[in-house]
């Protein structure tokens, strides 16, 4: 594998490649067999997943773990938008996704039978073609605190029902929305970045600034190496039987009680509070929109923004809306209880509400990014059990494969 070969589904049946003796093997249309060992620059360390096979004819990534579970992933085409075919994305937070993990292994694990069944047509929706589950680097941080056979249960869950499809990681979307803020704050919208969140895009989740994702330099041998790998990453990752030890995040939380007990000792109206809040936000963060403005405008003359103007720039970007009100609504309640979790749900679950059709979202942060969305005018998608959820998505119209073939649409 040192020449890369031509991709052409012309050419080839399949490929396989076996990540116990770290062989690939290609066979071409004419039965012709090729087989050598993989590339080290390919390979994954030993893991739980046995082999991966590309389906040209379907564009299917069909991966195997040593147990013998198969997962299907749907391959990425760098020359096209992510089809989603009509389906409606729901992003499930971790806890939830450990209620449909149940609910696929051992229905009877979960006591409230209205979550068991919602889990129940959950499931039937998103492996009949009705939904999209996206997974993020979320997950994969809250699945590593987990162990041995549980692990495995919720990872394979979490890999078979996602099918390869990601939501993007939180600080990428964060700075494109950046960018978009100061291009229209200076009228430069034309040629401006599209960035689809929600992607079957290899290393996606874990972000631009990781060896994992693939950037416009990489060429198409090796998008389609990292397609082929990437299933076997995740799910080596999500079934890893060793817990990863938390990162405790003290400095993160510290500093922002410090904030929260800052702006309560101002002893100001809410209003005036909520000003302070949403400026301390902004002085916070800064340092992505000035440096979107150099980029941009090659100076280093950083306007000034009025409360007025900030509000605009900041409400009108779907992540940063949420994300930016979040911080602010903590900021000013002096009974918030920083956590190292708030980390991960207060960016993940505001990327998924800003670009997901559907997500269902522990309680506290949940609750608030439903209000949120009710401040902004924007349509509420936010859900904090399943059988809500699942409730709105039927009444909405999703539909399995099947139950559209069976009773189609009526005239």
């Amino acid at each position: 594998m040192d020449e890369p070969l031509a991709i052409s589904a012309d050419r080839y049946k399949y490929w396989q490649i076996d990540f116990q003796t770290g062989t690939i093997k290609i066979v071409s249309q004419d039965d012709q067999a090729l087989e050598e060992e993989l590339n080290p620059n390919f390979r994954v360390r030993p893991s739980q997943v046995a082999a991966s096979i590309f389906d040209w004819e379907k564009w299917w990534i069909l991966s195997t773990t040593t147990r013998g579970d198969l997962i299907i992933t749907e391959g990425f085409n760098p020359n096209s938008s992510p089809s989603l075919n009509g389906r409606p994305s729901v992003y499930l937070d971790q806890n939830r996704w450990r209620t449909v993990s149940d609910a696929l292994h051992e229905p009877d694990r979960v006591d409230n039978p209205s979550e068991r069944r919602a889990a129940q047509d959950l499931i039937r929706l998103a492996t009949d073609g009705g939904i999209i589950l996206p997974l993020s680097m979320g997950h994969m941080l809250e699945t590593a605190g987990l162990h041995s056979e549980r692990r495995y249960e919720v990872g394979v869950a979490m890999a078979r029902l996602a099918a390869g499809w990601q939501i993007r990681n939180p600080l990428d979307i964060w700075k494109h929305e950046v960018e978009l803020a100061i291009r229209g704050h200076l009228g430069l919208m034309e040629g401006a970045p599209v960035l689809h969140p929600i992607v079957t895009e290899p290393g996606a989740l874990f972000g631009s600034g990781t060896t994992l994702a693939i950037t416009t330099e990489t060429s198409d041998f090796d998008k389609f190496m990292a397609m082929l790998i990437m299933p076997s990453v995740v799910l080596d990752t999500l079934v890893d039987p060793e817990r990863t030890p938390k990162h405790p995040l003290t400095k993160w939380v510290d500093h922002h009680a410090r904030i929260t007990s800052q702006i309560r000792v101002e002893n100001v109206p809410k209003n005036q509070r909520r000003r302070l809040a949403r400026r301390r936000y902004w002085n916070e963060n800064i340092d992505f929109y000035t440096a979107a403005y150099q980029r941009l405008t090659r100076s280093a003359d950083f306007p000034s923004f009025s409360d007025g103007q900030l509000v605009r720039l900041l409400s009108t970007s779907p992540m940063v809306g949420l994300t930016s009100e979040l911080f602010i609504r903590r900021f000013i309640d002096h009974q918030v209880k920083w956590r190292r979790n708030d980390l991960i749900d207060m960016f993940h679950l505001s990327s998924a509400a800003a670009y997901a059709d559907y997500v269902c979202a522990e309680a506290h942060t949940g609750r608030q990014l439903r209000d949120i969305q009710r401040a902004l005018g924007r349509r509420e998608t936010v859900f904090t059990t399943l059988d809500d959820l699942v409730t709105k998505l039927r009444r909405d119209g999703a539909r399995s494969q099947s139950e559209r073939s069976t009773h189609p649409p009526s005239p």
